[in-house]
């Protein structure tokens, strides 16, 4: 259940991102509703009223349903269900949230075609000013505390796991602390990009654009440190435990729990300050609506920016016409279809049962494929257990019914684990320098085993 509980903490925040992020862009400060530019005047016309009341009717209802169909999920006894339900809830969320924002969007289109208030496309660009677009507000001297702590965590990892030679522990350090200079990178990205005009007052763009970009560089900086703090948790708990034991969890739903409450920070803020420069907000904005797909996806042929700023919600998106976007598109499909594959091998992991055996002077371990096989007469120091030691992961599967794969155990250091945890008799041997623990399906064939074992 504890598994449960904290994958709970670590999903719910979705449902409420996704509903307040949308909810409140609805009818954006910039004088957008549902990613469609309309004047201030034409935002309060009744028809638009009435699609923004059947909108935020529609978007409770989802919020609601899809938080309470959490509740009954608890109490599914299979993890790996549990975790495809997550993964699909997840999915269903962003689908059905974008759904009435996406019917919103196509009413608005239709009704300007139908009142008129279209404008040709041509003449309505606004030139940057430039003093607004040479605004620089990230420096690497805000980054290199983050980048040179992650950098020493890194090295740290490789000192401490070297000698046991856990690589996949080093692995997992090295790629949490290259997260950390990757958001230097993105910082200084957005902090070059061409700023947005809203005003014809050159002031104001400067103003308004050097308010943007350290909110920016604030979001990235904080993210760098979050990061790096998680870095160091989890070289803490890797090298106490020798492997992702019981602190991982906690230290990751912390960790998601921060970058969550950092997303509605930034939101909120972008938010406010749109807020408070309404007012100023007297450039024409292009009435390019067609080339926003839905009012989220930005799809411009004719435009030669890999990014634009978003209609919707905060930060950039892409422009699918490029060969980026429709790359970009192609590894969100691809990264799609590994995580429902990953899902249903887990299920199957789950639900197909071990098997442990003897034959032809070879002892077999086997789960949908041959895992090991062991001459008989090789094996070394072969001891039956009614107790598991304390085992931590350091790669593998670990479940309720399943631990296969390399595990640590304080006192004796890697071993080679295949088993059922929630049997009661297991079996130790050492093979070519390395230490084994196995068992069958149950008590009942692992004693089969060793017995066969014990002959041999």
């Amino acid at each position: 259940m504890s598994i449960k509980i904290i994958m709970l903490v670590l999903m719910y925040p979705v449902v409420f991102i996704l509903y307040f992020v949308l909810k409140n862009e609805a009818v954006s400060a910039k004088n957008l509703s549902y990613g469609v530019s309309l004047t201030g005047e034409q935002c309060q016309a009744p028809e638009v009223q009435g699609i923004h009341a059947a909108y935020k009717r529609q978007m409770l209802h989802i919020f609601l349903f899809m938080f309470l169909i959490q509740v009954p999920a608890l109490f599914i006894p299979w993890i790996s269900v549990y975790i495809t339900f997550e993964l699909v809830w997840t999915f269903a969320n962003v689908i059905a949230f974008c759904l009435p924002f996406a019917q919103a969007n196509r009413k608005l289109k239709l009704l300007k075609q139908e009142k008129g208030w279209k404008k040709a496309e041509e003449g309505q660009l606004t030139a940057e000013i430039k003093s607004a677009g040479k605004i620089r507000k990230v420096k690497f001297s805000q980054f290199a505390p983050p980048c040179i702590l992650s950098l020493v965590i890194l090295i740290g990892a490789l000192i401490k796991f070297y000698g046991e030679r856990l690589w996949a522990l080093s692995i997992c350090i090295g790629s949490l602390a290259f997260i950390t200079p990757l958001f230097y990178a993105i910082a200084v990205w957005m902090d070059r990009m061409s700023t947005l005009v809203i005003s014809t007052d050159s002031e104001v763009n400067v103003n308004y654009a050097r308010a943007k970009k350290k909110l920016w560089r604030d979001f990235w900086l904080a993210n760098a440190w979050i990061n790096t703090l998680y870095t160091a948790a989890m070289l803490f708990t890797m090298g106490w435990q020798g492997g992702i034991g019981g602190l991982f969890l906690p230290a990751t739903a912390a960790y998601l729990v921060a970058v969550t409450a950092l997303l509605f920070w930034i939101v909120n803020k972008k938010r406010k300050l749109d807020i408070s420069y309404k007012d100023y907000m007297d450039a024409p904005i292009l009435d390019n609506d067609d080339n926003w797909i839905w009012g989220m996806l930005y799809y411009n042929p004719r435009d030669k920016h890999i990014m634009v700023e978003k209609r919707c919600g905060v930060g950039t998106t892409v422009n699918m016409a490029r060969p980026v976007g429709k790359a970009m598109i192609g590894l969100t499909v691809l990264a799609l279809l590994l995580s429902l594959y990953a899902c249903g091998w887990t299920v199957l992991l789950e639900f197909t049962p071990i098997n442990l055996s003897v034959g032809n002077g070879y002892l077999q371990a086997s789960q949908m494929k041959e895992d090991y096989s062991i001459p008989l007469e090789a094996m070394e120091n072969l001891m039956m257990l009614e107790e598991l030691p304390h085992l931590s992961k350091v790669n593998g599967t670990g479940m309720d019914n399943l631990l296969k794969g390399t595990f640590r155990i304080p006192e004796e250091g890697r071993c080679e684990v295949f088993l059922n945890p929630q049997n009661t008799l297991f079996i130790r041997f050492e093979y070519a320098g390395e230490t084994y623990y196995m068992s069958g399906y149950d008590d009942e064939e692992t004693m089969r085993v060793w017995e066969a074992c014990v002959e041999e």
